[in-house]
């Protein structure tokens, strides 16, 4: 089927306004990409704060409005984590499923779309349903992992699931470990579809010798992320060997990670950079001697589903180290490509860094090895095909399609 002609419509909770913005920046990355090949794209998002519709790389984003100005933020931290920690978000919660159901259906009536492509199906596979079924338009389940977790912890999110899960054309998950926790809902075909790079590589920057060794951690401030385990490792480290981290991004648990440092007495040692441009990130990456990514499965049970911060590392011929948890072993080869180790374990975060910095040699030849690795398997080459099969085989398949009945 010639791909040229068709207009697909993506849904998402994030994506990003400008050119330099990380929201979402991997589903900007892979339309960017697929551009060429299809003759339209458009994105159905939320507003973050009263924040306009507007056209991005020829692209069309509807903004939806959903709330209060105030209280238009439920994705930009994560929901789940907003939910938590402020449980009268419940209500912005509805109001986003409510609201984003009636103008998406609007935005369909008028657009006309020949797909609709759902990035995390709960829950805006709910929001979509009522334009697929009266509208007759195929969609496509895309599924990152959060969702699923919240499904593990929360029976009426799996109920609701496994009843959409039969009216999606076809339906993919970003790595293995999103692939088995759908596998527990659904036993019909899944492809597995990883992220790609949203920066542009660099070449390492060589520091001069005697230069003191510089860890990076790259990734929103939240639990998941584990960085409080990360800070806890540093003074086991210091007591070796001097080292700097550079912290990369921003979230709810600022505040209470820079309280840490204070406790820690690390603030000579660590410095909190915010966000970045893409141009600012890359160097960051091109510049560091080891990348780090402490993540853990976290109070609500939500986990990393792939992880591209370690992908675009391994990029930059960076040696990681990373916690063995969720789709992180997708991309980390233990040993060969980085160094996994147990989350929320300090001392084996601690020994996987020391190990890194007194052996330079299988510092290098790990970075090697993750850069040839990140180079076939992450690789755009590759990804841009498997999602015009993903594409094509949902028109294909119509909306009566034969995978609809193979739901558990």
């Amino acid at each position: 089927m010639n791909l040229e002609r068709k207009h697909i419509l993506v849904v998402t909770s994030v994506y990003p306004e400008t050119t330099d913005a990380n929201h979402g920046a991997f589903i900007r990355e892979a339309i960017v990409r697929l551009q060429p090949t299809i003759t339209k794209f458009t994105v159905f998002a939320p507003a973050y704060e009263a924040s306009k519709s507007h056209v991005l790389d020829g692209v069309q984003v509807h903004r939806f409005r959903y709330c209060l100005k105030k209280f238009e933020n439920l994705a930009r931290d994560g929901a789940p984590t907003k939910l938590q920690r402020q449980p009268l978000y419940i209500v912005v919660a509805a109001l986003y499923i409510l609201l984003g159901t009636i103008q998406l259906f609007w935005v369909c009536c008028k657009q006309k779309p020949d797909v609709l492509q759902i990035h995390w199906p709960f829950p805006h596979g709910l929001m979509a349903l009522p334009a697929s079924i009266l509208l007759g338009i195929p969609m496509i389940f895309s599924f990152h992992g959060a969702e699923l977790m919240l499904a593990n912890k929360f029976g009426f999110v799996a109920h609701i699931l496994r009843w959409m899960l039969p009216m999606a054309k076809v339906v993919t998950a970003n790595s293995s470990f999103t692939r088995a926790l759908l596998s527990k809902l659904y036993n019909g075909e899944v492809s597995i579809i990883p992220y790609g790079l949203t920066i542009e590589a660099k070449p390492p920057l060589s520091r001069p010798f005697g230069h003191e060794p510089v860890l990076l951690f790259v990734g929103r401030l939240d639990e998941r992320k584990g960085l409080r385990y990360l800070l806890e490792a540093l003074p086991l480290v210091l007591a070796k060997q001097t080292v700097n981290l550079r912290i990369v991004g921003k979230g709810l648990l600022e505040q209470e990670i820079r309280s840490q440092c204070d406790a820690l007495n690390l603030n000579n040692v660590v410095k909190f950079l915010g966000f970045v441009s893409k141009e600012e990130l890359a160097s960051e990456y091109a510049s560091c001697n080891i990348f780090v990514l402490p993540a853990i499965v976290d109070s609500k049970g939500d986990t990393e589903g792939l992880g591209i911060v370690m992908i675009e590392a391994l990029a930059h011929q960076k040696p990681v180290i990373a916690s063995a948890v969720g789709g992180i072993v997708d991309v980390i080869q233990s040993g060969k490509t980085g160094l996994l180790v147990q989350e929320k374990n300090p001392l084996a975060l601690a020994e996987a860094i020391l190990t890194l910095l007194v052996n330079p040699n299988q510092a290098l030849e790990i970075g090697r090895a993750g850069l040839a690795d990140v180079q076939v398997r992450f690789s755009w080459a590759r990804i841009v095909p498997l999602w015009q099969q993903v594409f094509t085989t949902a028109l294909n398949t119509g909306l009566a399609g034969k995978g609809s009945e193979r739901a558990i």
